[in-house]
């Protein structure tokens, strides 16, 4: 996913469900003269692995941490609508009552749709981003027709598609995507990913 996110000179982003950090260390790391980052984590002991590494690698400046469902930014960020250049995401990919329900709460919030769903991805994309902003998701193939229909309900156009496969001979499991908020329609579909 870091390969197909693009990010501008001075732009600022959000990750939603950032974990301990791993894909934003590597934006961070790539693009140096990013403007702002909010990350985003609903998970309290993940939360406070990802604030341990913001402050040793010295991103507290630079870096909004978050503890709380990210369905709640709005409400929390008022200030903050419609000023970001980009949003990135791996969000759960099960629907709720969907599937073996886990144990582990941990693993029901990390994939299934009880916290997050694409509706809401679509919302706060919609909300914080600027004319323009990109969002960045990647999700099960299977669901592509939602995932086009959700987003489109928020403004947001798809635009460039890469379907990742881990087998030649088997079909696509997951595809990247960016949409654009107020984006023109037409989408390219990139070369295929191999894992």
């Amino acid at each position: 996913m870091a390969d197909f996110i693009r990010l501008k000179e001075k732009e600022s982003f959000i990750e939603i469900g950032s974990g301990i950090g791993c894909l934003s260390f590597i934006i961070f790391s790539r693009y140096p003269n990013f403007k702002r980052a909010m990350l985003v984590e609903i998970q309290r002991e993940v939360f406070d692995i990802l604030e341990k590494n913001i402050e040793e690698n010295n991103l507290r400046d630079k870096v909004i941490l978050v503890n709380n469902d990210a369905r709640r930014l709005h409400s929390i960020f008022p200030h903050l609508a419609n000023s970001f250049d980009v949003i990135f995401t791996n969000p759960p990919h099960i629907k709720s009552g969907e599937g073996k329900t886990s144990p582990s709460e941990s693993k029901i919030i990390s994939t299934t749709e009880a916290f997050l769903t694409l509706d809401d991805v679509g919302m706060i994309a919609s909300y914080f981003l600027k004319i323009k902003g990109r969002l960045y998701i990647i999700h099960r193939s299977e669901r592509l027709k939602e995932i086009i229909s959700s987003l489109d309900n928020f403004g947001l156009e798809v635009k460039r598609m890469s379907f990742v496969y881990t087998n030649q001979t088997r079909p696509s499991k997951r595809v990247l995507i960016e949409a654009r908020k107020g984006g023109r329609p037409g989408v390219i579909i990139e070369p295929p990913i191999f894992l």
